[in-house]
C-alpha cells in the first residue's frame, strides 16, 4: 500500500494564529514549532509499505517528528518542488510548509506591513535546527523586488539573538523605506485650559451654574502658548523604492495673537506681556487688558469677575453679576442685575431693577435711564434722559443731561451739585434731592460711633464692677489702695483695673479716630440743586442739614444754604 509522510504538521493551516492571554489581552502565535524548513529539506515523501509498521524505516535519519495518510494525489506550490529521483517533495526556500486543497504550499517568511514602509522576515529554527542566513534573506529580499534593504550587519544582530537550543518565533526587521514628512505652517497649542467650566461646586453640593469662567486670567509672565515650529513636506519611499508623495497638511492649531511674547528659557514657549485675560478669535489667542463679552452676560457666561476692565456687547441678564478692578461698558441694558466696578461704569441703554439691582463704582456712573434702581458711585452720576424711582448716591454730582431729562421719586444724593431740567411729577410723587453729604463718610462715622458706644459701654461696666467690689476710694489713689488690700483681693482688684485700661486706650483710639473722619466731610465748594425747566410740588431739597420741600410749581431755580442763617435760599438757575 502506497502512503505520505509528513515532515511537518498538515493540520496547520497558517503560520499565525489569534490566542486570547488569561489577562484577556489578543495576541498572534505561531501555530505549529514543526513547519518551518529550509532550503531543499524534504517535506513529504511517498512510500510503499505492506504495513504500517514498516513506516518507521522509511523515515528519513534522525527524525524526530512526521504525521502519515493515505496516498492520495497531491501537487506541488509555489515554493515546493518534487524531487523524481528521490520520490519527495522539497522546499525551495526557507519558510513555512502546510497541505491545503490537495497540495503542498510554502508560505513565504517575508510580510511587508500595510503602509508598505517596513518587511519582515519570520524566524524560528527547523526541525533540524537550522536557520537562514543574511544571504537567504537578501535572495528571497530580491526576488520580493525589496530594495530598501537593512544593512546586513543590523540584520545579522538580530539573526544572532536566535538560539536553535531555545528556539522562539521572532520576526527580523530586514527593510525599511522612508516614511513622507507632511509639512505644516506654524502653530500653537494653549499651555491653559480654554474650556469653561459647566458650573462651580458649592459647600452644600448644590452646582452654581452661574459660575462657569468663562474670563481666563494671566499674569505677566505666566506661560501661554506652545509653538509648534514650521515643518518642510519631504518625500518618502517604501520598501520597493516607490516614491510616497509628501504634501503639507492642515493642523488644527492656534495663532498668536496680541500681547504673548517669547519667553526666556525655551524659544517654543510663549508667555503673556500683560496682566490680562485670554481672548481668542476664531484660532487665534491674545491677552488682552480688557474682557470682551461678545454679547448678553448669561448662563453661558456666567457671573463676570475680572481683575481688569470688562466691555459687553449686550445686556447683563437678571440675576447676574458683573465685577471689574476696572471700568465695566455695557453696550445694552442692565435688568436686575449687579455691577461694581474699581473704574467707571457706562450702561450704554438703560439700568432697571425689581429688587436685586445695584450699581457701585469708585469711579462714575453713566447711563441711559435708571428704573427702580440703586447706585453708588465715588465720581459723576451722568443720566441722559430720567432718574425713576430710585436711590442714587454720588460722592460729586448727579446730572440729568437731556433737554427733558428728569429725575422722579426715590433719592438722589451727592457730595456737591444736582442737576437736572425736571423734579417730581405732576401728580407731585416725592422726589428728595439732597446735597452737601458724603454718605460713604457718613458710614464711616456710623461704624466708628458704634465702636465708641461699645467701647464706652465696656468701661462703664469695668467701672461698675469695681465700685460694687471695693468702692469709690479705689479710683481716688489707685496704687495706694491696691497696698491695704488683702492679698487673696489684690489679684481681683489688678484685673479689674487693667481691664478698665485697656477699655480706655480702645475708646481713645475710636474717639480719635472719628475726629479725623469727621474733618473728611468738609466741602470743596458748596453744595447746590439746579433744575433748569421745572420743580414740581413734593420735591424735597436737602442741603447739608436744611430741609425745604417744594409747595408749588417753580421753574429755572438754583438752591443753596445760606451761609450765615444756614437755611436753604433759591435764585435764578440760569
Amino acid at each position: 500500500m502506497r502512503k505520505i509522510i509528513f515532515y511537518f504538521d498538515p493540520a496547520v493551516k497558517k503560520m499565525l494564529v489569534e490566542k486570547v492571554t488569561e489577562e484577556g489581552e489578543k495576541k498572534f502565535v505561531l501555530s505549529s514549532p514543526h513547519n518551518f524548513v529550509y532550503t531543499a529539506e524534504i517535506v513529504a515523501r511517498i512510500v510503499n509499505v505492506d504495513h504500517e509498521d514498516q513506516i518507521p524505516t522509511r523515515l528519513e535519519p534522525d527524525t524526530k517528528y512526521y504525521s502519515v495518510i493515505d496516498y492520495q494525489t497531491i501537487k506541488a506550490d509555489t515554493g515546493i518542488y518534487f524531487d523524481e529521483a528521490n520520490a519527495c517533495y522539497k522546499a525551495s526556500e526557507y519558510g513555512f510548509v502546510i497541505f491545503a486543497d490537495q497540495k503542498l504550499r510554502w508560505i513565504s517568511p517575508i510580510t511587508v506591513s500595510k503602509d508598505k514602509l517596513k518587511a519582515y522576515y519570520s524566524i524560528y529554527p527547523t526541525k533540524a535546527g537550522k536557520l537562514p542566513t543574511t544571504a537567504d534573506i537578501e535572495g528571497l529580499l530580491h526576488q520580493y523586488r525589496i530594495i530598501s534593504r537593512l544593512e546586513t550587519a543590523k540584520v545579522e544582530e538580530q539573526l544572532q539573538s536566535v538560539d536553535p537550543q531555545n528556539p522562539r518565533f521572532i520576526r527580523v526587521l530586514v527593510a525599511q523605506g522612508k516614511e513622507a514628512v507632511m509639512g505644516h505652517e506654524e502653530y500653537y497649542i494653549p499651555l491653559i485650559n480654554l474650556k469653561k467650566k459647566a458650573g462651580e461646586l458649592k459647600s452644600d453640593g448644590s452646582i452654581d451654574f452661574k459660575e462657569v469662567g468663562s474670563i481666563i486670567e494671566v499674569k505677566k509672565g505666566q506661560e501661554v502658548l506652545r509653538r509648534v515650529p514650521k515643518v518642510k513636506p519631504a518625500d518618502g519611499y517604501d520598501v520597493y523604492g516607490d516614491k510616497i508623495v509628501s504634501d503639507m497638511e492642515r493642523v488644527d492649531g492656534y495663532s498668536r495673537g496680541a500681547n504673548i511674547e517669547q519667553g526666556m528659557g525655551d524659544e517654543n514657549i510663549f508667555v503673556s506681556s500683560i496682566d490680562g485675560c485670554i481672548d481668542v478669535d476664531g484660532k487665534k489667542v491674545s491677552v488682552l487688558p480688557i474682557a470682551y463679552i461678545q454679547g448678553d452676560v448669561n448662563y453661558d457666561t456666567g457671573n463676570i469677575d475680572f481683575d481688569g476692565s470688562v466691555h459687553i456687547m449686550g445686556s447683563v441678564n437678571p440675576g447676574f453679576s458683573v465685577k471689574a478692578k476696572g471700568d465695566i461698558i455695557i453696550e445694552k441694558n442692565v435688568d436686575d442685575a449687579t455691577i461694581e466696578a474699581n473704574g467707571d461704569i457706562t450702561v450704554k441703554m438703560g439700568v432697571v431693577g425689581k429688587e436685586k439691582v445695584k450699581l457701585t463704582a469708585n469711579g462714575k456712573v453713566t447711563a441711559k435711564y435708571l428704573l427702580n434702581a440703586k447706585v453708588e458711585s465715588v465720581g459723576d452720576i451722568i443720566v441722559d434722559d430720567s432718574i425713576i424711582n430710585c436711590d442714587v448716591f454720588s460722592n460729586s454730582r448727579i446730572v440729568v443731561v437731556a433737554k427733558q431729562g428728569k429725575i422722579i421719586g426715590g433719592k438722589a444724593t451727592a457730595m456737591y451739585e444736582i442737576i437736572v431740567n425736571v423734579s417730581g411729577s405732576p401728580n407731585e410723587t416725592e422726589t428728595q434731592l439732597t446735597v452737601g453729604r458724603n454718605l460713604f463718610i457718613e458710614k464711616e462715622i456710623s461704624d466708628i460711633q458704634k465702636e465708641i458706644s461699645k467701647w464706652r459701654h465696656s468701661v462703664e461696666e469695668t467701672m461698675r464692677h469695681l465700685k460694687v467690689s471695693f468702692g469709690e476710694a479705689v479710683f481716688e489713689n489707685p496704687k495706694e489702695f491696691i497696698n491695704k488690700l488683702p492679698t487673696a483681693k489684690k489679684k481681683s482688684c489688678l484685673l479689674l483695673l487693667k481691664e478698665l485700661s485697656n477699655n480706655n486706650r480702645e475708646l481713645k483710639k475710636y474717639i480719635e479716630q472719628g475726629k479725623e473722619i469727621q474733618e473728611k466731610l468738609k466741602l470743596e465748594r458748596e453744595p447746590c440743586v439746579i433744575i433748569k425747566n421745572k420743580a414740581y410740588p413734593n420735591t424735597v431739597i436737602s442741603i447739608k442739614k436744611s430741609t425745604k420741600r417744594i409747595e408749588s410749581i417753580i421753574d429755572n431755580v438754583k438752591y443753596y444754604e445760606d451761609p450765615d442763617e444756614k437755611i436753604i435760599r433759591f435764585s435764578p438757575a440760569v
